[in-house]
């Protein structure tokens, strides 16, 4: 109680002042529709900024969640595509045998995922993704992104995984074809630039040109048919001219990587079954 009334005595002229300043406004307000107006229009504009940059922390707090909607939708309208492509490439045959359209249930889905750590500088190089076996990813199981191919997840934990990427000489070799021609090769990486790999086991009499475009074949249980690789850069015939070495400016650029895809296989496991059951 004694300090209150020491602070009234220390403060009471200034509290006096700030109480008269306060109804002297209020009157002069109330008093005069000039003052009103401006006073209105004053807050109204103050009322309106605050509103602004409420609704503009609203929107960017949720960019997250709406990049990550864009993206599932993206993955249903990427695997809707593919499960066209495939119904429509069977139209292609001109034989007379009839042909039916396949059942349209998706034979792969893709899961989104987001880099959360990758190495590029390295010969053993590496990718870190904020998505595990909790999310559906397994190993053996293909990365990709709008550009191209990344990868092939290595290792899986609850929320996390590793993938080799195509700039690591000991990734599974996988096939990829020439377009202009549909000649298979095997895509490997020679540790030396991570602009470009090889496209090796080509034939030497296969027609090729700088600027062909390199796709997946669709002959692995990895990578679905079609998705981008790269352009041809070069190619020169190898030793005792048996194959082609047909160098390939990749498609992904590995020091921008940022949102990814998992390419899950509805039907990896049964085929795997089937090839080893028939190799022994």
């Amino acid at each position: 109680m004694q300090n209150l009334i020491r602070f009234l005595t220390k403060s009471g002229t200034f509290l006096l002042f700030v109480l008269l300043q306060g109804i002297s406004i209020y009157l002069l307000v109330t008093g005069n529709r000039f003052q009103q107006s401006v006073v209105f229009s004053s807050a109204n504009q103050v009322a309106g900024k605050i509103y602004e940059w409420r609704e503009s922390l609203t929107v960017f707090f949720s960019l997250k969640s709406n990049n990550e909607a864009l993206m599932r939708e993206n993955n249903d309208l990427l695997v809707r595509i593919h499960t066209l492509e495939e119904a429509l490439s069977l139209y292609s045959d001109d034989s007379t045998i009839p042909l039916i359209q396949p059942n349209p249930a998706e034979s792969f889905r893709l899961i989104p995922a987001r880099v959360h750590h990758y190495s590029t500088a390295h010969l053993k190089n590496f990718i870190t993704l904020n998505v595990g076996s909790k999310d559906g990813v397994q190993p053996e199981m293909g990365v990709a992104n709008a550009d191209g191919i990344v990868g092939v997840v290595s290792r899986v934990s609850d929320h996390y995984s590793v993938v080799i990427p195509v700039i690591n000489p000991q990734i599974v070799r996988f096939s990829c074809k020439l377009k202009s021609s549909n000649t298979n090769g095997s895509l490997v990486w020679d540790g030396v630039d991570k602009r470009f790999a090889f496209l090796e086991e080509v034939p030497p009499y296969v027609p090729v040109s700088k600027g062909d475009t390199v796709v997946t074949s669709g002959y692995s249980d990895i990578f679905p048919e079609g998705i981008a690789v790269g352009i041809v850069e070069d190619y020169f015939l190898g030793e005792h001219a048996k194959f082609l070495h047909v160098k390939i400016r990749l498609s992904v650029k590995f020091d921008a990587l940022s949102n990814v895809r998992v390419i899950d296989y509805i039907h990896q496991k049964e085929m795997k079954r089937l090839i080893r059951e028939a190799e022994l």
